[in-house]
């Protein structure tokens, strides 16, 4: 614009010339610049504590359930509507805050602590439901209740098959993953869709969640091997094509 400008008579040659190095100067100075500030303004931040962990009323709950998000407030929803006793742990402040507003119990706690769990009622629990959406976090609650509260039963929600794994490492052995049930009932609602009678098509369903959890548990011993996992789904799935061309034979 400055070289149009000058061009046209506009603006003299001088003034565009120390126009174009002022604007470049800016533009080269305001990165740096916009870094020195926030790298100030963090500096004199007041240092602000995090905010400490709740102390959890004794009540000998029967059920714990780790993790307040989407899936764990539905279990907890239902464990309520029977008027069943629950302590619900939830790392993220902000959660307990929102669903606190709703009237709900719930504590601001990290379930991957022992002392937490212990504080929470888990010795005398009979339930743990695990519904941690973080994998790391989830799979080191499921390691420590194992590992400290043999009598707790765990029934962990997996995000996919990599996380149903870890879990079964830490010796959790009652895993859903998230979305294979409802997968299964859309599966069922389509082939009724396109036909098949209601009860064929939960036949075919149920047959193939047995087959697939049969295979998950072949493959959690071949994880860490690619070429063996790679095998494994290889033969799952021509077997299970082998078991529907028999059924419709």
């Amino acid at each position: 614009l400055f070289a149009l400008a000058a061009r046209d008579g506009l603006l003299a040659r001088a003034t565009a010339d120390l126009l174009v190095i002022v604007v470049t100067l800016s533009m080269m100075t305001a990165p740096l610049l916009i870094a020195a500030a926030d790298r100030l303004a963090r500096r004199l931040k007041p240092a602000t504590a995090a905010p400490s962990y709740d102390e959890i009323e004794p009540e000998e709950p029967r059920v714990l359930i780790a993790g307040f998000g989407r899936f764990g407030q539905i279990v907890g929803r239902v464990l309520r509507a029977r008027r069943i006793r629950f302590t619900a742990l939830e790392v993220s402040q902000a959660q307990v805050d929102f669903v606190r507003r709703f009237g709900n119990k719930l504590y601001y706690g990290d379930a991957s602590r022992l002392e937490m769990l212990r504080s929470a009622g888990a010795e005398q629990a009979r339930l743990l439901v695990l519904a941690i959406d973080d994998v790391d976090a989830s799979v080191r609650t499921a390691a420590v209740a194992h590992r400290h509260f043999p009598q707790l039963r765990i029934l962990a929600r997996a995000r996919n098959r990599q996380h149903a794994f870890r879990l079964m490492e830490a010796g959790v052995t009652e895993i859903w993953r998230e979305t294979f049930a409802s997968s299964l009932e859309v599966a069922e609602a389509a082939l009724v869709a396109l036909g098949t009678t209601r009860e064929a098509a939960g036949s075919q369903v149920r047959r193939f969640r047995a087959h697939d959890e049969s295979t998950l548990q072949a493959q959690a011993a071949v994880r860490d091997d690619e070429t063996r996992l790679i095998a494994t789904a290889k033969a799952s799935a021509e077997q299970l094509e082998s078991l529907f061309e028999s059924d419709a034979r």
